[in-house]
């Protein structure tokens, strides 16, 4: 997950819109994932990219799930652990989990994906350490306008790994996953970057350094040609059929 170094979420700006949970909607998608996966207390849970731990103390202290936390960022593990104190936190590579196969019952990746060295190996990964029967919550950017997207000028932040609807969709095939629930959720994301065009005067912060002057203007024309979009996608890892 190397290209979390380039992500917008330890800049104070956004983090002064967003709140701790660093994604638009912060808590709402996780709540929804939760009420449609069905988890059961005590089931083992693994949010990736956790930063500042705010969804893992959720998951424990609201629903009772046994959750774990994970990020390659130290800066953001160790202000995790100061404000969450007790919370299970793993410094890792989404490409190469520490945790045994067929462990977890869930694992989210919000708003996180997007940002991964290699996308197609951290789903692997999930499909790994998902048991049987297991979820994948997944919410991310995706381009409502995918056709429009210009491959020799690559998107700042997060849009960088975006790709669109059927793109993520044949992604999260392709790691053996079943998809059963995509959702649009972009009204999350036209919401926070009002939020922070009111507070900060350009919604700069929400996609990461996009140069200064002209070049910062023809970036922003580029990506509202693209037209981000926010998603929802549940897919499960195949129960196990015996006899």
């Amino acid at each position: 997950m190397s290209r979390e170094s380039a992500a917008p979420y330890e800049s104070p700006e956004l983090r002064r819109v967003t709140g701790p949970a660093l994604r638009p909607g912060g808590l709402a998608l996780t709540e929804r994932a939760v009420e449609l996966c069905g988890f059961a207390p005590g089931e083992r849970v693994l949010d990736i990219g956790c930063g500042l731990g705010t969804s893992v103390h959720h998951l424990a202290e609201a629903h009772g799930f046994n959750a774990l936390g994970l990020d390659l960022s130290p800066m953001m593990l160790a202000q995790a652990r100061q404000e969450h104190p007790g919370l299970v936190l793993l410094r890792g590579e989404a490409s190469a989990l520490p945790l045994a196969s067929a462990s977890l019952h869930g694992v989210f990746l919000e708003c996180v994906l997007s940002l991964a060295a290699s996308p197609s190996a951290a789903l692997a990964e999930c499909y790994r350490v998902l048991r049987p029967g297991g979820w994948l919550v997944l919410s991310d950017l995706y381009f409502r306008a995918p056709q429009l997207v210009a491959v020799d000028s690559p998107l700042p932040g997060c849009l960088g790994g975006a790709r669109g609807r059927e793109g993520w969709q044949d992604m999260v095939r392709a790691a053996g996953l079943e998809l059963t629930i995509w959702e649009d959720h972009s009204d999350y994301l036209r919401q926070l970057a009002a939020q922070l065009a009111w507070s900060q005067g350009s919604a700069t912060a929400l996609w990461g350094d996009c140069g200064s002057g002209d070049s910062c203007r023809d970036m922003n024309e580029k990506i509202a040609r693209v037209r981000p979009g926010y998603f929802l996608l549940l897919a499960r890892k195949k129960a196990e059929r015996h006899g």
